[in-house]
């Protein structure tokens, strides 16, 4: 499996995918510090998890299939004697740890920015956010590459940005928040870090503090990554060449 990751990882090699996982996260510690700088903590996490993420993962994803697919439609890949659902998983770990990295490298910011900015976010919660946010984002991965394989960049935007964020914010604050998947990490921030989907910082006493979501949206995202990444890597190993 190593060697699928690293030939993974060399295709990525000096692309604007591979620079994408620091810009994201630079790029929005900058604006939350200009336009936002006494909430800089909570808009940049709130800003990341609830906007910007789904935004970066559908890029990603869509400009990994297209390396592939742009010019030779997968024919370097599918005339191989490889194993394809190795090539798919190899894929979706290969943007799970640059997801994992953008965050971690917006973690690092906004830990730094707490010794300039009274941090109303403690170390060990902020720590523990940004891992399950982590943790609850990156079923879109195997999501976003299977569709960005069967209906293009266009479609993929649409679905996992447009109609997942609408959703996810309808739904948020609704007792059956648990069934779309797009309210799970909104959701799940405000038990861990006091931030309200709409950024502001819960009151005491808010019904979305109840601590019982974190196990919840924790167990359901490991379950659907799990589904969908096995589910598109069978779907990809009956892939023939065009």
């Amino acid at each position: 499996m190593m060697q699928y990751l690293n030939a993974e990882l060399l295709k990525f090699k000096r692309t604007f995918t591979k620079k994408l996982v620091f810009i994201a996260p630079v790029v929005l510690l900058f604006l939350t510090w200009f336009l936002a700088i006494i909430w800089f903590q909570i808009n940049a996490f709130n800003w990341w998890y609830a906007l910007l993420l789904p935004g970066y993962i559908t890029l990603i994803s869509v400009l990994s299939d297209q390396k592939e697919s742009k010019k030779l439609h997968y024919r370097a890949v599918l005339a191989l004697p490889v194993s394809l659902k190795k090539v798919w998983i190899a894929k979706v770990l290969t943007l799970v740890l640059y997801v994992t990295l953008s965050c971690m490298i917006l973690l690092a910011g906004i830990l730094l920015g707490g010794f300039l900015i009274p941090n109303p976010i403690s170390i060990d919660r902020a720590c523990l956010g940004m891992i399950l946010v982590v943790v609850t984002a990156i079923w879109q991965i195997p999501l976003c590459l299977f569709l960005s394989r069967k209906i293009g960049m266009l479609g993929t935007i649409l679905i996992n940005i447009c109609v997942g964020l609408a959703l996810g914010f309808w739904l948020v604050s609704k007792s059956f928040w648990w069934i779309c998947p797009y309210s799970w990490t909104i959701r799940i921030m405000t038990p861990v870090l006091g931030i309200l989907p709409n950024g502001t910082l819960a009151k005491s006493g808010d019904l979305l503090l109840n601590p019982s979501s974190i196990p919840i949206g924790i167990s359901l995202s490991l379950l659907l990554f799990v589904i969908l990444t096995i589910s598109t890597a069978y779907w990809f190993q009956n892939q023939e060449v065009e």
